[in-house]
């Protein structure tokens, strides 16, 4: 064989041997454009099935090439950092979306592949209003901390996520809550009651509340619903009854008064408070007029827009509309002066004289200041009084026997707490000392040193009226006898000492000490002392003085006068088996709407100092009335 011919033939050999090693069904190294390949990518026929060999997962009818030999997708195949095995995404969607959806940027077919939606074949970013259930959403596109609310049916899992207000634990679903459901829920201030929801039902005393609407009456300071307004703070809201704190109770408390009905108010269920009217609720009283009015106490403005069914417009004349310096003009010279703040009973004092034939009236015009300030504190009304007994004009009788000074050993007992540069600045006494107990004891105290006018205008406001003195002689047990005088025409002929009603036996007591523990706080006069009972807000150690430890009061007679409830003794009952009413008795005599009447005033029990307010029987009919003996109460009807 030559040389050449050998050459030729070995390598004809060694291309047939080559030519069969380089005839498996898919190459392992293709070429760029698949020649050569005959499954795959690139290649003429079809996909390469599992168990050939492959390059690329997208080779592989599974999408997935295992090393070099197209396998099923096994569960590694969807954390291998590759989009393979049907998946849309890196390790997501498509053949894993119910499992892994894709994120922002990666590949999709739908929006069903994605967590937000799919854009052009990339997954877009998230967005509460993407159609899907994403970030911390309850539900599609709501609930959670950051999505809107979600509507009735949606899943939830707080009730602030829902529209409704309302999630309920068993079924996560919001629902639209009911005021009748039994549970606390939607804007719901207590269970089935309260919030602002159309048909929801005010909450009853004592129930939880975040604002005065969601009570029948207003949230108090504790955010619990009471029956008035004026009974909003603590002191002297709540702080009735005895000195158990435990014990004590709200100062608007009303009793239904058995057998008893009010011809003007047929139908009607007759209410009176349980307790005297405190001086916290009149502080509640003015400090809703000032808030209201820039911080201006404008309670004359306030009534005369809002007069009760039983009201005489004259009385606004005696109410205040300012801290200070609000002026009412009256005369003493004219008889019968129709809207004379002395209407109906002042002019008329020189044809029906007290008792006492020394004193008298000088006649004129006069001007008092009736702001606020003075109205509930250390000025009487009276500057036409005169006396012949010596004492210096105005009437001694005025300014002491009505014991509202707040001078220094006045020994007046106002109760309403005013600051002491405020007195000062008001009144332009140099002298005043103020109440030596803080805003915070006084407040407790049953509020006296107040117009009549001032009482009826709280009541209205309060959501009743003045107690009327029919009602009050039915608790007592019967009317008030009156002996007529000879020196005196009707229809002003009171006589001074009337005859005590059956269930106020004991009213006028004296003071008994300790032995004596059913002593009512109801001295003749207001100097007396009857530590047993009065001396509030500090109870003393011995039978006849207060205790040596304690701060000077002796100027201060506010000390006589005990916050409502606090003498157990002091009860009166119509009924035995029910409960009674405080204070009736004695603490203060108590101004009321004058029997038969609805324009004039009247006073009814004892209290302290009830002797010495004899000589102004006149003065009591009328609004501006006022004095450290008297106190009031209201009444209602439901």
């Amino acid at each position: 064989m030559n040389l050449a011919r050998g050459k030729t033939l070995f390598a004809g050999v060694a291309t047939l041997l080559l030519g069969v090693v380089a005839l498996p069904a898919c190459s392992t190294i293709a070429p760029a454009d698949g020649a050569g390949k005959l499954c795959g990518v690139g290649a003429e026929v079809t996909a390469c099935e599992d168990g050939q060999a492959c390059e690329l997962d997208k080779d592989c009818r599974s999408v997935y090439c295992e090393g070099t030999t197209c396998a099923p997708p096994g569960a590694t195949s969807h954390s291998d950092g590759r989009i393979n095995g049907g998946e849309t995404g890196i390790d997501c969607g498509g053949s894993v979306k119910a499992t892994a959806l894709c994120q922002n940027g990666q590949g999709c077919a739908d929006s069903t592949d994605c967590v937000g939606t799919c854009i052009g074949g990339l997954c877009g970013p998230i967005s509460h209003t993407d159609g899907k259930k994403n970030l911390d959403e309850s539900d599609v596109d709501c609930g959670g901390t950051t999505a809107g609310k979600c509507l009735d049916g949606k899943a939830c899992a707080l009730d602030v996520e829902c529209v409704t207000g309302y999630c309920p634990t068993e079924s996560k679903r919001c629902v639209t809550p009911r005021y009748d459901d039994g549970v606390k829920n939607g804007s719901e201030s207590d269970v089935d009651c309260g919030g602002l929801g159309v048909g929801f039902k005010t909450c009853a005393e004592g129930r939880a509340c975040v604002r005065d609407g969601d009570c029948n009456g207003a949230c108090n300071y504790a955010s619990k619903c009471v029956d008035a307004p004026s009974c909003k703070p603590n002191n002297g809201g709540d702080t009735c009854g005895p000195f158990d704190v435990a014990h004590q109770e709200s100062c608007c408390k009303t009793l239904p008064v058995p057998m008893y009905s009010d011809p003007k108010e047929p139908g009607k269920t007759v209410y009176v408070d349980k307790y005297e009217i405190t001086a916290g609720r009149m502080r509640a009283f003015v400090d809703a007029m000032s808030s209201a009015n820039g911080g201006v106490p404008k309670i004359k403005d306030y009534t005369a827009a809002h007069r009760p069914a039983r009201w005489n417009p004259n009385w606004e004349l005696a109410l205040p509309n300012a801290m200070t310096g609000t002026v009412a003009t009256f005369s003493t010279t004219t008889k019968a002066a129709v809207g004379q703040l002395s209407t109906p009973g002042q002019q008329d004092y020189l044809e029906s004289k007290p008792t006492i034939s020394s004193w008298s009236v000088a006649n004129g015009t006069w001007e008092i200041d009736i702001g606020l300030v003075r109205a509930l504190n250390a000025t009487h009304f009276f500057p036409e009084y005169v006396t012949g007994k010596g004492w210096p004009a105005p009437d001694y009788a005025a300014s002491h026997d009505l014991n509202c000074s707040n001078g220094e050993k006045s020994y007046g007992f106002s109760t309403y707490w005013f600051d002491t540069p405020t007195i000062a600045a008001a009144t332009g006494e140099p002298n005043v000392k103020g109440k030596s107990f803080s805003q915070d004891v006084m407040d407790q105290k049953a509020l006296n040193c107040t117009p009549f006018g001032l009482y009826a205008a709280f009541c209205a406001w309060d959501g009743g009226q003045l107690m009327t003195g029919e009602v009050f002689d039915h608790l007592a047990g019967g009317p008030v006898v009156l002996v007529p005088s000879a020196t005196v025409p009707a229809p002003y002929n009171f006589n001074t000492t009337p005859q005590e009603q059956p269930r106020m036996t004991g009213g006028r007591a004296l003071c008994g000490g300790p032995a004596a523990p059913d002593t009512l706080n109801s001295t003749p006069d207001g100097t007396q002392a009857c530590f047993n009972v009065w001396f509030y807000p500090l109870p003393p150690p011995g039978p006849n003085s207060p205790s040596p430890t304690e701060p000077d009061h002796s100027h201060d007679g506010s000390a006589r006068i005990a916050p409502p409830g606090r003498v157990p003794a002091d009860v009166v009952k119509v009924v035995d088996a029910d409960e009674g009413w405080m204070d009736l008795k004695g603490n203060l005599v108590e101004a009321v709407l004058r029997s038969g009447e609805t324009e004039r005033f009247d006073y009814r029990g004892f209290g302290i100092s009830s002797s010495s307010i004899i000589h102004h029987r006149n003065q009591q009919t009328t609004p501006r009335m006022k004095g450290g003996s008297f106190g009031a109460r209201c009444m209602r009807f439901k």
